[in-house]
């Protein structure tokens, strides 16, 4: 059976599928207006990677993500803010990381089985962030994300974007341009 284009209407293809006992016939049904609504609905949310920092959940927009890293060998440098650990060679490439708990001044983040890096791009900066641990990827609707203000009365609050709500838990989400530029100036 084949599909005419027609705005609309719901269209149904066989199509051949083979399972354990040989090739069975499905019916699909594909129905335009329901693909414009999920477009919709996927219009309205941001994908954020959360991850822990001292029992805070924190979030990142996965558009900036580049990869999660197990703790790995750390060169340090001398002369730099504590909260800049050192430097990592992530196939050819020297990259910072920061502890976050250290540039929170919520101490230095423990090594443990749940540690990661979460490596980071922002145009062409990337950095390392050293977390307590990485959470999930979470959809949040942009009606549940507000800018962050001065009601925020942490000593980090210029590097915290934006506050969402996800579930019952709030969300800090990260600036990276910011938190990028404000380790720049540090050092």
């Amino acid at each position: 059976m084949g599909a005419v284009d027609s705005p609309g209407r719901s269209f149904y293809f066989f199509s051949e599928i083979y399972l354990r006992g040989g090739p069975v016939r499905a019916i699909e049904k594909l129905n335009p207006a329901e693909d414009v609504q999920a477009g919709k609905e996927l219009e309205g949310l941001k994908e954020f990677l959360t991850f822990e920092v001292d029992k805070e959940l924190f979030g990142i927009d996965i558009l900036h993500i580049h990869e999660i890293l197990k703790p790995v060998p750390i060169t340090r440098i001398p002369n730099v803010e504590g909260f800049i650990l050192g430097v990592i060679n992530l196939r050819g490439e020297i990259i910072p990381i920061m502890d976050l708990k250290e540039l929170f001044g919520l101490g230095f983040c423990d090594i443990l089985p749940s540690t990661r890096i979460i490596v980071v791009v922002n145009g062409e900066k990337r950095g390392g962030l050293l977390v307590d641990s990485v959470k999930q990827v979470v959809k949040i609707h942009r009606d549940k994300i507000s800018e962050a203000g001065a009601e925020l009365s942490v000593s980090y609050s210029e590097l915290i974007e934006s506050v969402s709500q996800y579930e019952e838990t709030l969300v800090l989400n990260l600036n990276l341009s910011k938190l990028i530029d404000f380790t720049a100036e540090e050092n």
